[in-house]
């Protein structure tokens, strides 16, 4: 999985279809860097939702 980090909150990528966020030009990366907040809607699992 891919994340990207936008104003200090980490994002999955593709972002998941309840957050609003869209990735412009922020780096990818494989690794979650511990200096920043997780989204919570890419980063936490929905009850029903499949990935």
């Amino acid at each position: 999985m891919l994340y990207f980090v936008k104003e200090k909150t980490i994002h999955t990528f593709p972002v998941s279809k309840r957050c609003t966020v869209q990735r412009e030009k922020e780096q990818l990366r494989d690794t979650i860097p511990t200096d920043v907040e997780q989204c919570p809607y890419c980063m936490h699992s929905w009850p029903g939702e499949k990935e």
